[in-house]
């Protein structure tokens, strides 16, 4: 769901009046069940979905009755104790998954990216000849309701997972709609005890938690990111100066673009009784690259970690370090059918690889060289260069202008006062003041996270959620959003 849409919150405002008219009616009268709280709940989500995009939502009716049905033949076969049967029934499933994922976000890329680079020409003229449609566009939410979906075929194969579902708690386990389309991607023990036990809980306490992460989520999309997204500008390839800043700011933006919407789901969460799985905790405080990938996008690190990365190793743990860069590198191509994601995704493992081998070393050389204190902040730079280079891989999607950018980077003498003049030049006085004073916001708002972790706070976003620095993001949202809000990043994904 696009949080920064009107017509988002319009839809949501006209299907709730009337219903929790008729539920408070119903309750007067000692004729509402629980049960109709999660129809209700079913119905809204399904609106919602349908609103955003009617065609993405007949793929996921699809999906979602497919794998309901799949799943309780499976859990029959289970308790008949035919649990060799349960295990086929459940690869036919996810092969099934993954291949409708495929078809729809990948098809274009494997003929043309793939088998374009030993069949010359065969981009031409294939999608006249192929004998099903061709998707252009990527279903809204379709990797993250997939990887929910799969996750949950494997969860069931557990076995104190042997009752029966009922398919209306299927349909609210995949279709809650504050984090359906760009996840947490969630777990079945995690949400599903939620929904089975779902009720509309509109308490002043869960009313004023969820309105804080709301206000701090609209922040980080309205006023930072989208006022960032028009300085970025991926044209220019022969100054390293301006590619290294646009990738810094990329880096920015990337955090409170998707930062924003998940708090957001947080906090829509938190207002209807339910709990989310955090996706981020501060993670440009990282002083490490392990640590980052334990800050960030959190829900499909575990995912990978659990249903790519331990089935692959298994006992094999002298191969866990290739496991991993494997891992990762699918990590990278599941953000989009491109070759820089997958470039990106292999970056980062290899910098885990490097790190594992060459991290206690070099912690050691810096421990001994630079004075208590000193050393963390050395490693949380080279961690956010890292992380801003492979930033740098993430956003440029064309692999030539790629290419070029890198050759700049690592060529010295471009790094000349003209250059610096060339880049120190290419803003005017509003721009440059725009640009200025929204980083400003920016990095006050990444400090508060590094003071509440220097703090050992239980929660790395507890001063940015008090409430005197809520109502001030609000106020600044209310001033300063963008004029014209850019999609959520992740939605492309």
């Amino acid at each position: 769901m696009n949080f920064s849409d009107f017509s988002f919150w319009w839809v949501l405002l006209l299907y709730c009046i009337p219903f929790f008219i008729v539920r408070s009616i119903g309750k007067s009268l000692n004729i509402w069940s629980d049960l109709a709280d999660r129809i209700g709940l079913a119905a809204m989500s399904l609106i919602l979905f349908v609103n955003a995009s009617q065609s993405s939502f007949i793929i996921f009716a699809v999906d979602v009755i497919f794998n309901y049905l799949m799943v309780r033949l499976m859990q029959s076969h289970s308790q008949s104790g035919k649990s060799a049967d349960a295990r086929l029934i459940a690869g036919i499933t996810i092969v099934i998954d993954i291949a409708i994922l495929a078809y729809l976000k990948y098809l274009t890329f494997f003929v043309e990216d793939v088998l374009g680079l030993v069949v010359p020409g065969v981009e031409d003229n294939w999608k006249q000849d192929f004998p099903l449609p061709i998707v252009n566009v990527i279903p809204p939410g379709v990797s993250f309701y997939t990887f929910q979906m799969v996750g949950f075929v494997v969860d069931s194969l557990k076995p104190k997972y042997k009752k029966p579902l009922g398919f209306l708690e299927y349909i609210n386990f995949v279709s809650f709609f504050p984090q359906i389309v760009a996840g947490p991607i969630e777990r079945r023990a995690d949400l599903l005890p939620q929904i089975q036990s779902f009720r509309f809980k509109f308490t002043v306490d869960n009313f004023d938690e969820g309105f804080r992460w709301l206000s701090m989520g609209f922040f980080m999309k309205l006023v930072l990111a989208d006022n960032i997204s028009p300085f970025i500008d991926l044209k220019d390839t022969g100054n390293p100066w301006i590619i290294w800043f646009y990738a810094y700011l990329f880096t920015l933006r990337i955090y409170f673009d998707f930062g924003g919407y998940s708090f957001m789901a947080v906090g829509l969460g938190k207002m209807l009784g339910i709990k989310l799985t955090f996706n981020f905790l501060a993670p440009y405080t990282s002083v490490s690259i392990q640590e980052f990938w334990r800050r960030w996008h959190i829900t499909l690190n575990n995912w990978f970690r659990d249903y790519v990365f331990l089935p692959l190793m298994g006992s094999k743990k002298q191969l866990a370090p290739f496991y991993l860069f494997i891992t990762f590198t699918l990590s990278g191509f599941w953000h989009g059918a491109a070759w820089n994601f997958i470039f990106w995704g292999s970056y980062h493992g290899a910098l885990l690889l490097v790190l594992r081998y060459a991290g206690r070393p070099f912690q050691r050389f810096v421990g001994k060289y630079i004075p208590s204190g000193g050393g963390d902040f050395v490693s949380w730079a080279l961690t956010f260069a890292s992380v801003t280079l492979g930033c740098l891989f993430f956003m440029e999607t064309n692999s030539k202008r790629l290419f070029e950018k890198l050759l700049t980077i690592v060529t010295p003498w471009d790094y000349s006062l003209s250059n610096l003049g060339n880049f120190l030049g290419s803003y005017t006085l509003n721009e440059g003041t725009a640009l200025i004073f929204t980083l400003i916001l920016a990095n006050v708002f990444l400090l508060m996270e590094h003071i509440a972790i220097w703090q050992k706070r239980k929660l790395e976003y507890e001063l940015l959620l008090s409430p005197w620095v809520s109502r001030t993001m609000l106020a600044l949202t209310i001033l300063l959003a963008a004029n014209q809000p850019s999609q959520f990043i992740y939605f492309e994904f």
